[in-house]
């Protein structure tokens, strides 16, 4: 419970409230919105003493915790999107509802849909090829999405190549594709460094972009592209400006992007020398995640 004499804005009322669902392991549904309203109005200087408040939650127990303390070195690594994409809750009740409230928030449901979408492209691309079908996906992450495509496709003809800079990374994907792993090539190594030795056609991209800065992301466009067969596509996932959870994000994990409109997404394309004819943007249902999609000519 918090005892701090740390100088905040905050009433007694407020953190009695706080209090109550620490004790409790996070909101129950019905408080959801009076919790985000706190988090929402938080001014910088008072982060840091509303997290003292809930301390006792902000721990690897709770994926809000797990975000905030970064084993791996950054908030959204491979545990954190597995875990949302496998919409785990922690079935302790001293956390359960705070996961419970992190997986109901939008931008956990968007990462869920982006999923989605990354299965429904390589199913037009199975329907649309009757050759082999060769995949690059830029920050593989945990690959649940890879994992889940060819559970549901086992004579799949996609080879996939998958890259990212935490082994740690790719060893968990390995470990949940061991039986797919004669379709799936992985590679420790930097987005920034790697140079293909082969086309693709799909490079797909969901949750990397928006921890770029706007000329890495151009310049990544202009490396990766030239790398597509003909016909082939470039997808890049990023969090859009409308995005109702980027507060809680920042708050709860230190869990910061680049969140873009698709006119920034549209310029950035453009920069990186993309005939603005070839250039897409699609968002998954709930419109807080864009896609930036790049046709090959």
């Amino acid at each position: 419970m918090y005892h701090s004499n740390t100088k905040n804005n905050f009433s007694t009322e407020t953190v009695k409230f706080l209090n109550s669902l620490v004790q409790k392991g996070g909101p129950e549904p019905h408080e959801d919105l009076a919790f985000t309203k706190i988090v929402n109005q938080i001014k910088d200087n008072e982060v840091e003493p509303f997290r003292e408040v809930i301390h006792d939650s902000l721990n690897r127990n709770t994926l809000m915790g797990h975000g905030l303390i970064k084993p791996f070195g950054y908030p959204g690594d491979f545990k954190v999107i597995n875990s949302i994409y496998r919409q785990y809750v922690n079935p302790n009740p001293k956390y359960s509802n705070w996961d419970r409230f992190f997986q109901d928030q939008a931008g956990a449901q968007a990462v869920r849909n982006r999923k989605n979408c990354f299965i429904n492209y390589c199913n037009k691309l199975e329907a649309g090829n009757k050759k082999d079908i060769k995949v690059l996906i830029l920050g593989c992450g945990p690959a649940t999405d890879v994992n889940e495509y060819l559970e549901k496709n086992s004579e799949s003809r996609i080879s996939f190549v998958l890259i990212d800079f935490d082994q740690n990374a790719i060893d968990f994907a390995k470990y949940q594709n061991e039986r797919f792993n004669g379709s799936i090539d992985y590679l420790r190594i930097n987005v920034l460094r790697y140079k293909p030795s082969m086309y693709f056609d799909l490079i797909w991209s969901a949750g990397l972009f928006d921890y770029f800065k706007n000329k890495h992301f151009s310049y990544i466009i202009d490396k990766y592209y030239k790398y597509l067969n003909k016909k082939g596509e470039f997808i890049i996932g990023n969090f859009s400006t409308d995005n109702p959870t980027k507060r809680l994000m920042e708050v709860l994990s230190e869990w910061y992007l680049n969140h873009r409109s698709k006119y920034d997404l549209l310029k950035l394309a453009v920069d990186a020398g993309i005939n603005e004819n070839l250039i897409q943007i699609d968002m998954e249902e709930l419109g807080v995640n864009l896609f930036l999609r790049l046709k090959h000519s």
